[in-house]
């Protein structure tokens, strides 16, 4: 589930510190969090892609944290080139086609070229139920030492926990003190199996994406014309439509709510007297033992009301218009642009209920005996009366009711960044190594964002979808930059090179004022053969206009309760839940476990946060034909970011564990760990309020491995290229004084997607004539789960490798096929249980499709 965009993340430090440019300038944000789609940059135009890690906001300004990524485009095409490719899994699913032209052409005296490229992509769904290893929900279960079929509480027959155990008089009919019930079709009760190879959690999973549906148009244009060699006009048009149809499983509603019991036609006699004694509201009008109405968190699947079905659309524009060329006769050059772009989307959902309206409807007009009219008629916004419903037992809501319950939802929104820019470069003054150069300019960015949702949606009145509220703001900043290389020293013995690069870049934010970035930078080369590196950067990234000024709206992320069974709570924590409002009954109850792992969280953002500041220290050597073909480069990194804007305690489940941990002081009764969680009067979870600051910090250690080798093999050319990170630190304090997160060789609700220490990617190339063929080998080292007193069956996960290849040939000039297997070994991804992402693993990570075949071709003129 998602918009259906991909972005990109150096480091694993969040595709918000990663700087996406084309042709060296900034990509518009695709969402309010100031991600980039990179799906809108044209692939056939693609040229070459510059990969540059470590802080680098000096040169290129804010998010560049991790590094920037810069896509080349292709601004010289001549000809006309056609490209088809189409995939598919080994079961027939999954499939990918994509279609593009690209039409160039240059001016007869060769000053100018215009290329035009038009693209259609269309992804077909995959469901987890495609999928052995995803088609159950998977619970833990160490008791049995392995994984049992699990899901939602959520139930199609309406299910009430916590209130019917011994205490309550329902022993003696048959209830045990679990305390959780279930309607059968007739109205009638009995006991809800939590565990167990069969049991009554309901199996969503079938229903949910594994991939998104997606289909995608996009046009790019390309020109530039040189007028002299003092001026050339260049410019860049692109266009992407995008649109995401989604879908989950019908809306589970956990609403705290009164119901009609007494007279009831829709519940037994026999069940209404169970439920008056467990969980009655006091009051007896006719005197015969049964309330009149009971009250309890139901936990009904509105399967009547059809499934969540969300429609995302996208149309992204990029406009970018400049000019550049040589100053006079000098050396110096000058390139000034302006460039304006818009994200705009729509939304439409259906499958969402309206939480007043499922209120109402539970409370009958008991004159009239078939329970067909509601106590109070009013329609509540609906185009309709009130119009009961029987949730008590599968299948029991009339088509009245369940369309009494629907509510339409829709939103619209807008992001657009506006990109002023000049910049200077030329020579300086002639050192003893050479000439030094600069370059140094202005930039000017605007940048603003507004979200429009309905009135359901934004008052977050609805069960199915996430609650969105309205959002939007705006923030500018002016910056000036500067950059000098100099070649201090070369030819000389010992030191073949020795150079610096130097840069600084001051930013003025309308949000938070001025910040500074820079950049030191040294290279020596004892020889041909040896070459030192290093440098150290101070980079920055300012807030985005969804942590500035999102109000709250709510999440549903990875996180235990640690006052429920799965907690597995001891006296001590024990004695916390009471004092914050779990019932002594409740603590360590199935009852009050988290809604299949999640929890509700309330997020926001904060117009008063700062840019964050990073720290980047990086050394290396290379080593070039030590060893004939073959170059060598190792390089150490260490990246420290403060002032981390995070959610306050870092996330929903640092929140919770903090607050009741009794040896933690910054937890406990009273703190506000502890004050940041609401719950409900059985116990159970409503939300946990967590708002963003910057509180947090993260620090990043590791080592690149970098090989590359060239040698002549069986007629033809071999290449071997090596890419190996060791990730020595991964750590993560949520706040001053907070646990310290250590997430390197980890995965969890904590530390989020697997970050082995160990990882690679290994190519072999092999071309001869017209033949090219490749094998690539990644590996993903082993994790484990961040949970120190893990209550998971699955708590480590091997080494995963996966190999894919492919193979091109050139039928002629003019003429290209490409074959490929994808996933060449059918490399299942680890099942696990309460500690996934999604579909029972973590996706992002692990092959989810199985063997892939596709193929290509194309035809150039």
């Amino acid at each position: 589930p998602g918009n259906g965009t991909a972005t990109a993340d150096l480091r694993g430090l969040g595709s918000n510190r990663t700087l996406v440019l084309i042709n060296g300038t900034r990509a518009v944000p695709t969402t309010q969090g100031g991600s980039v789609d990179i799906n809108n940059i044209p692939t056939s135009l693609i040229e070459r892609i510059e990969v540059l890690t470590g802080g680098a906001s000096a040169v290129y300004g804010t998010d560049a944290v991790a590094g920037v990524i810069n896509f080349i485009l292709d601004d010289n095409f001549e000809g006309v080139e056609f490209n088809f490719s189409s995939e598919q899994t080994e079961e027939g699913d999954a499939a990918l086609t994509s279609v593009d032209m690209t039409i160039g052409a240059n001016t007869g005296d060769g000053r100018g070229n215009v290329v035009l490229n038009m693209s259609w992509t269309d992804r077909e769904d995959l469901f987890q139920g495609d999928r052995d290893f995803a088609q159950t929900a998977l619970f833990d279960n160490d008791a049995l030492d392995g994984l049992e079929p699990g899901g939602s509480s959520g139930v199609p027959n309406t299910s009430i926990f916590g209130a019917f155990g011994s205490s309550a008089g329902g022993s003696a009919a048959g209830f045990s003190p679990s305390g959780a019930i279930i309607f059968g079709g007739d109205g009638s009760i009995r006991p809800f199996v939590t565990g167990g190879d069969v049991n009554d959690f309901y199996n969503y999973a079938p229903v949910n994406y594994i991939q998104l549906p997606q289909t995608r148009y996009q046009a790019t244009a390309l020109a530039r014309y040189e007028f002299s060699d003092n001026l050339e006009a260049y410019g860049r048009a692109t266009y992407t439509y995008s649109n995401v149809p989604q879908q989950l499983a019908p809306t589970p509603i956990f609403q705290t709510a009164s119901f009609t019991l007494d007279g009831s036609p829709f519940i037994t006699p026999a069940a209404q007297q169970i439920i008056s004694d467990a969980i009655g509201e006091g009051v007896d009008t006719d005197g015969d033992g049964i309330d009149d109405t009971a009250r309890a968190l139901v936990r009904r699947r509105l399967e009547e009301v059809g499934p969540r079905i969300s429609d995302d659309q996208f149309n992204s524009f990029q406009l970018k218009a400049g000019l550049r060329g040589d100053i006079g006769d000098t050396s110096w050059a000058y390139d000034a642009y302006i460039q304006q772009g818009i994200v705009s989307s729509s939304l439409t959902q259906s499958g969402n209920v309206n939480r007043d309206r499922f209120n109402q409807a539970l409370l009958l007009d008991l004159s009239d005996p078939t329970g067909g009219t509601c106590a109070d008629p009013a329609s509540n916004g609906a185009t309709s009366p009130c119009a009961p419903i029987n949730i008590f037992g599968a299948g029991n809501i009339s088509e009245a009711g369940a369309q009494y319950l629907r509510t339409a939802v829709a939103a619209g929104g807008d992001y657009t960044q506006d990109v002023y820019s000049v910049t200077f470069s030329g020579d300086l003054m002639e050192l003893p190594g050479g000439i030094a150069s600069a370059a140094f300019g202005y930039e000017h960015i605007d940048q603003s964002a507004d979200f429009r949702p309905s009135q359901d949606l934004d008052a977050g009145t609805i069960a199915g979808f996430n609650g969105s509220p309205a959002q939007g703001g705006f923030f500018r900043f002016d910056s000036y930059f500067g950059e000098v290389y100099l070649p201090i020293i070369t030819g000389a013995p010992m030191i073949e090179e020795l150079s610096l690069d130097l840069a600084y870049r001051t930013s003025d934010y309308s949000t938070s004022g001025t910040i500074d970035s820079y950049k030191i930078a040294g290279s020596w080369a004892l020889n041909d053969t040896v070459r030192f590196r290093g440098g150290f950067n101070q980079a920055v990234r300012a807030a985005s206009i969804g942590e500035l000024f999102s109000p709250q709206g709510e999440g549903f992320p990875s996180a235990e309760d640690p006052c429920s069974a799965n907690g597995n709570p001891d006296s001590a924590v024990a004695a916390i839940c009471t004092a914050t409002g779990v019932p002594a009954s409740a603590v360590g109850s199935v009852g009050i476990n988290a809604i299949s792992g999640q929890t509700r969280g309330l997020f926001g953002g904060n117009p008063a946060l700062e840019p964050e500041t990073a720290d980047t220290l990086t050394f290396g050597v290379v080593v070039t034909d030590a060893v004939p073909g073959l170059t060598v480069s190792l390089d150490y990194f260490d990246i420290d970011i403060e002032d981390y804007i995070t959610s306050f305690g870092g996330s929903v489940a640092n929140v919770l564990n903090v607050c009741y941990d009794p040896s933690d002081a910054l937890g406990g009764v009273g703190s506000p760990f502890c004050n940041a969680i609401n719950r409900r009067p059985d116990g159970s979870i409503d939300t946990v309020a967590v708002t963003l600051q910057n509180a947090a910090t993260q620090t990043l250690v590791g080592w690149d491995l970098i090989a590359r080798y060239q040698t002549s093999f069986m007629g033809g050319n071999l290449e071997v290229n090596y890419v190996g990170t060791f990730t020595t630190e991964s750590d993560f304090t949520p706040f001053e004084g907070g646990q310290v997160v250590e997430c390197a060789g980890n995965y969890g609700n904590l530390c989020g997607e697997p970050i082995p220490e160990y990882k690679h990617r290994t190519t072999f190339n092999w071309s001869k004539d017209k033949i090219t063929a490749q094998l690539l080998w990644r590996l993903v080292g082993e994790v484990t789960d961040d949970d120190a007193d893990t209550q998971y069956t699955v708590e480590k996960i091997g080494a995963e490798s996966y190999f894919d290849v492919v193979a091109s040939y050139d039928i002629n000039d003019n003429y290209k096929v490409t074959f490929g297997v994808d996933n060449l070994l059918d490399t299942e991804p680890p099942v696990l249980g309460s500690n996934d992402e999604q579909a029972n693993t973590w996706p992002a990570t692990y092959d989810v499709f199985g063997r892939t075949y596709y193929l290509k071709a194309s035809a150039k003129f």
